[in-house]
C-alpha cells in the first residue's frame, strides 16, 4: 500500500467518497451532527468524555481496559492487537531507560503490561478521570515499581529533568494547548530522553479535499473530543520547534483497519434500527452515542488518506 505521503497528490477514490456520503447522511438522520461543535475545548470535556464513555470502552472496545485501537498486521481482528502499542514503545527503550512515564494512562493496560515486563525500571502514569485511575491502580497493585495518579499532561507534577521515557497512545490528540504540552514533556524528559506518541493526525490530503470531507474528518475528531487535530507536517514542525528531534516516523494506519471495520459493523448494525438509535438519544449520554460518529467515519477518512495512525518518536536534545 502506497504511503498517505504518496497519496496527497491522487484524486480521492470516489467510491469511497460516495461511500462516506451515505454514512453522513445515515448519521443525520440518527444524530444531530451540528451538536459536535465545540466538543473537547476544555480538560473539562475530555474527562467527561470518557466518564460517560466508561461503558463503551468496557463491552464494545475491549473488556481487558484496553482504551486505544487494536493493532493487526495480519488484517484480521485479534484482540492481542490491544497490546501492539505498548510493546512498540517497550522496543524504543534504551539501556538507560529507567524512569518510564505515560501520559493519559487510562485503566492502566499498559502500565500493567510494562511494570510485569520490567521489574528493574519504574512506570507511572497521569489521567484525567480519578475513576480511570483508580482502576489502574487496582491493576497495578501486585508490582511495587508502577503507579498512577490523577494529572494533566500539560500541568505535569513531576519535577525537571525527572523521566528517561514518556510515551501516550491515541491521547496527546486532546491537547488544548499542544506547544505547552510539549513544553512539559521536554522539561520533565532528562536530556536525550525519547517520547512516543501513537496517535492519529490529519494529512496533507486533508489541505486538499473538498470542504464536505474536511467536515466528516473534522466530525470524527470532534466525537472523540478532539478539537485542535493537526495535520501531521505541521505537528512535527512544532515538535521540532519544542526542542524535540524526530527520530521514526511509522505508518500503523493498515494496522488498526480490522478495529475499524469491526467498529464500523457495530454502527451500522445500531444504525440499522432507527428506533433503538432514537431512544439511545434520549436514554444515553451524549459521549457514548458520539462514539458511534466516529465509528462509523474513521474507517472512511483513513482509506482515503486523510486521517493516519502512527507512531511518532521524538528526542529531547537541550
Amino acid at each position: 500500500m502506497a504511503s498517505t505521503e504518496h497519496r496527497t497528490a491522487q484524486a480521492l477514490d470516489p467510491r469511497l467518497l460516495g461511500e462516506l456520503q451515505r454514512r453522513v447522511d445515515r448519521l443525520a438522520n440518527a444524530f444531530d451532527l451540528g451538536a459536535l461543535e465545540g466538543h473537547g475545548e476544555t480538560a473539562e470535556q475530555i474527562r467527561q468524555y470518557y466518564e460517560d464513555s466508561r461503558l463503551g470502552y468496557r463491552f464494545v472496545h475491549s473488556q481487558e481496559g484496553a482504551m486505544h485501537m487494536a493493532l493487526n498486521p495480519s488484517g484480521t481482528f485479534d484482540k492481542a492487537g490491544y497490546e501492539g502499542q505498548v510493546e512498540l514503545a517497550e522496543e524504543r527503550f534504551v539501556e538507560s531507560t529507567v524512569d518510564v512515564l505515560e501520559l493519559a494512562c487510562g485503566n492502566g493496560f499498559n502500565l500493567e503490561i510494562l511494570a510485569r515486563r520490567n521489574a528493574g525500571r519504574n512506570c507511572f502514569g497521569i489521567d484525567l478521570v480519578e475513576s480511570q485511575i483508580e482502576r489502574a491502580n487496582q491493576a497495578l497493585r501486585p508490582y511495587a515499581n508502577a503507579a498512577a495518579a490523577v494529572g494533566d499532561f500539560q500541568a505535569l507534577a513531576l519535577d525537571d529533568q525527572s523521566q528517561d521515557f514518556v510515551f501516550v497512545v491515541e491521547s496527546f490528540c486532546h491537547a488544548t494547548d499542544l506547544p505547552h504540552a510539549f513544553s512539559e514533556v521536554h522539561r520533565v524528559l532528562r536530556p536525550g530522553g525519547l517520547f512516543v506518541v501513537i496517535d492519529a493526525w490529519r494529512t496533507d490530503a486533508y489541505r486538499a479535499a473538498s470542504s464536505f470531507v474536511q467536515e466528516a474528518a473534522a466530525n470524527v475528531e470532534l466525537a472523540m473530543a478532539v478539537s485542535k487535530t493537526l495535520v501531521l507536517a505541521d505537528w512535527i514542525e512544532l515538535a521540532e520547534r519544542s526542542g524535540f528531534s524526530p527520530l521514526e516516523n511509522l505508518d500503523l494506519s493498515d494496522q488498526i483497519k480490522p478495529n475499524l471495520a469491526r467498529l464500523a459493523k457495530g454502527a451500522d448494525k445500531f444504525l440499522s434500527h432507527q428506533r433503538m438509535a432514537s431512544f439511545a438519544r434520549l436514554l444515553l449520554p451524549k459521549s457514548l452515542i458520539q462514539n458511534a460518529v466516529a465509528g462509523y467515519l474513521m474507517p472512511i477518512t483513513v482509506d482515503l488518506g486523510v486521517h493516519t495512525y502512527r507512531l511518532q518518536l521524538l528526542r529531547r536534545d537541550r
